[in-house]
């Protein structure tokens, strides 16, 4: 058998299969966008991009995620 392979949740790239549904890279990046919000609660989608140099869409489809697993 080889490696499974599946796509990350944020970013459609192909990875290795893990325990977790993200990349590393996106991992990282969900890191730092959550470490930055912790700090800063109310700021925009816009203000987190711009701060962590995680794009836009990126962000937003990390805060539409985070709302799913919630529900």
């Amino acid at each position: 058998m080889g490696t499974i392979v599946r796509k990350c949740r944020l970013c459609d790239k192909p990875m290795q299969a893990s325990p977790f549904m993200l990349c590393k890279t996106c991992l990282n990046e969900r890191e730092i966008v959550r470490s930055h919000v912790m700090k800063h609660p109310s700021i925009s989608i816009e203000s987190i991009a711009l701060a962590t140099d995680v794009s836009y869409d990126k962000v937003e489809r990390m805060i539409k995620l985070g709302t799913e697993t919630k529900s």
